[in-house]
């Protein structure tokens, strides 16, 4: 009984299509490159900006944040230079 249920799910399925094979897109559906020669774009310059972007967060991101050692040996941490210090976890 259970086998003819499966054979006629199976055959409406691939029937009407819904789990037939995968098809390859159309033709003129393709990445298109741009053009860099017309371009006034350097990859040094985006390479500068990342770096200068990337500075700028990491020190806003080091600068946010205080340690300092307790009696005991520990390191806490707090963020900006006001509030109560917390104890950092073991690595």
């Amino acid at each position: 009984m259970i086998m003819w249920v499966i054979s006629a799910v199976m055959t409406l399925v691939f029937g009407l299509g819904i789990g037939g094979m995968v098809t390859a897109p159309a033709v003129g559906m393709t990445h298109q490159v741009p053009d860099t020669t017309t371009a006034d774009y350097s990859w040094d310059a985006f390479h500068a900006d990342a770096v200068s972007e990337y500075e700028a967060q990491f020190t806003a991101l080091y600068e946010g944040y205080e340690t300092k050692w307790s009696k005991n040996g520990r390191l806490m941490i707090r963020q900006g230079n006001s509030g109560p210090y917390k104890f950092t976890r073991k690595a």
